[in-house]
């Protein structure tokens, strides 16, 4: 499974202007050709900044379809049985474990959902986030591109 940081999308569909947005269209259009997924706290974060440019419509569409939009999965945080008091015991210590290592708390939500569902590829603009954090390959979009647009990617 390919995992898809919030960046992505925000460059896809607020920041067009950016300088990384052809690279990023490139990929964000072989998305559904994968096995790909985000997380629910991405998609939270993704709606929390583009509420201030979308109208409330907007904000609905790309909060309830999304994963429609893009052709990926949206991914929860697996609960494997627990109670509720066990899966936040388990979750607060994995989230300490990774701001140890110096991560945003934001970030160790991505990652530890992300490990939880044991992806091959984490996709960011902001490797430095993640990368010596993870056993996950961490990539930009244009790299992950470049490595497999030879074998897995081919159209």
């Amino acid at each position: 499974m390919i995992f898809s940081d919030s960046d992505v999308f925000l460059i896809d569909r607020i920041y067009t202007r950016d300088d990384r947005y052809e690279a990023n269209r490139r990929f964000i259009e072989k998305l559904p050709k994968l096995d790909a997924a985000t997380s629910i706290y991405n998609l939270l974060e993704i709606c929390g900044i583009a509420a201030n440019v979308l109208s409330r419509s907007e904000l609905e569409q790309l909060f309830y379809y999304f994963d429609e939009l893009y052709g990926v999965q949206l991914i929860y945080p697996k609960d494997s049985g627990r109670t509720v008091e066990e899966y936040f015991r388990d979750f607060t210590e994995q989230m300490f474990r990774l701001v140890s290592k110096k991560m945003k708390y934001p970030d160790a939500q991505i990652l530890f959902i992300a490990e939880e569902y044991g992806v091959s590829h984490l996709v960011t603009w902001n490797t430095k986030d993640f990368k010596g954090r993870t056993y996950i390959s961490v990539l930009t979009p244009q790299e992950f591109l470049e490595q497999y647009s030879q074998t897995k990617l081919q159209s």
